[in-house]
């Protein structure tokens, strides 16, 4: 096959609809029949892990797609994923890089080149390697084909992990409004609640004492006690209104902005004492909800999990970012107890507040250890993204 014709094969089987590991199984083919080479193995680098895992092969290995890994610097492969340069390799046996790996049969093949799948930045993404039975030099015209075929194989890695990253997305948007639907139905119920219970059967027993105090008006102790009663229950009845108006938005947040949110959110804690360190800042109002409603579960948590001495609320700006902390020194718990309540089921508390952190742009972290306490912290960006973000939402 000639170059032009491979380039363009690997041209329409990288931007075809099929999955990345079909489409490296497709390239490493191409590849070796381009190259006049025995076999071919497509390895992805696994960013989170820092591994490279076998995506694709040509037969008789196409079943290992999955369960081949390699450590950076680990065999041909992983020293060219590390140095980000090619490597030929006429004798394989006698270079110290090579490792046999026995499910790749090494022992069937002699030499072999790697070129590492350069993405965006030069960042290496992956490696392909191609195979010969036989001793061989491959030379320089290899080692660019075979670049050129990384270039591309790199491009279509990345677009399958945007992709994947995408797709998480929507589903993690999908899931928040789900619950976030959930979460205001029960809001409903439970202002409904209030309302009838906080709000509408002070106003009744208000009409009453005020029908008394009309019925016995040519009494006036009993209107002066009626009226008193009246008095007492409309006070009631105007702060069980105003707890109801401040749970769906916290009007000091309009009144006073971020900080002495806080600080008054602060002297609501009953149990350990509070330590409060506020830097002063100016953020965008659906960032200063979020923030403020991440603090407030976080306080509630220590309250009702912690049995904390003690706990700290800190709103700072560091290297002009915006940090967020609630720390505590209570009980703690094991990493993975958190996403879950005790019942076994999900904690929309933790959810909620890593969702509300999302949303906003930034990023939430928990960490705790049985005994020594737990520590929530909000990283938000720097004032150029913020300024994009009050822009937005002006």
């Amino acid at each position: 096959m000639g170059e032009n014709r491979l380039l363009r094969r690997i041209i329409e089987v990288t931007s075809s609809d099929l999955n990345l590991r079909e489409v490296a199984e497709q390239v490493a083919v191409l590849v070796t029949d381009a190259t006049a080479s025995d076999v071919c193995f497509v390895h992805v680098l696994d960013e989170s892990r820092q591994r490279l895992v076998l995506m694709g092969a040509t037969p008789p290995f196409t079943s290992l797609s999955g369960t081949v890994e390699l450590d950076l610097g680990e065999g041909v492969a992983g020293w060219v994923a590390l140095n980000a340069e090619p490597a030929v390799v006429p004798d394989k046996w006698k270079d110290d890089r090579y490792v046999y790996i026995p499910a790749l049969r090494g022992e069937d093949y002699e030499s072999l080149v790697s070129v590492p799948l350069l993405g965006r930045g030069q960042s290496v993404v992956g490696v392909i390697n191609v195979h010969a039975r036989k001793p061989r030099r491959y030379g320089e015209h290899d080692v660019a084909l075979l670049t050129q075929v990384g270039n591309l194989m790199a491009r279509t890695i990345e677009n399958a992990r945007l992709y994947e990253r995408l797709a998480e997305r929507e589903r993690m948007l999908e899931g928040f409004a789900a619950r976030t639907v959930d979460a205001q139905e029960m809001e409903r119920r439970h202002l409904a609640g209030e309302i009838h219970d906080g709000i509408s059967q002070p106003l009744i027993s208000l009409w009453y004492h005020l029908q008394a105090a009309e019925a016995f008006a040519i009494d006036p102790a009993v209107v002066s006690h009626e009226l008193g009663k009246a008095k007492d229950l409309t006070s009631a009845a105007l702060d069980e209104a105003r707890r109801a108006i401040a749970g769906l938005r916290p009007s000091v947040l309009d009144d006073l902005g971020l900080g002495p949110s806080l600080e008054s959110l602060a002297h609501t804690v009953v149990g350990p004492e509070v330590d409060v360190d506020i830097a002063p800042c100016r953020l965008p109002p659906h960032v200063e909800v979020a923030l403020y409603r991440i603090a407030q579960e976080a306080l509630q948590n220590v309250m009702k999990h912690a049995s904390a001495e003690r706990v700290t609320l800190r709103l700072a700006t560091p290297n002009g970012g915006v940090q967020l902390v609630v720390e505590d020194d209570g009980r703690g718990f094991r990493p993975g107890q958190a996403a879950h309540t005790r019942s076994g089921g999900p904690s929309y508390g933790l959810v909620g507040m890593r969702e509300r952190a999302e949303l906003v742009g930034a990023r939430l972290t928990v960490t705790s250890k049985l005994g020594s306490g737990t520590r929530v912290a909000v990283e938000l960006p720097t004032p150029s993204i913020l300024q994009r973000s009050m822009t937005r939402a002006e």
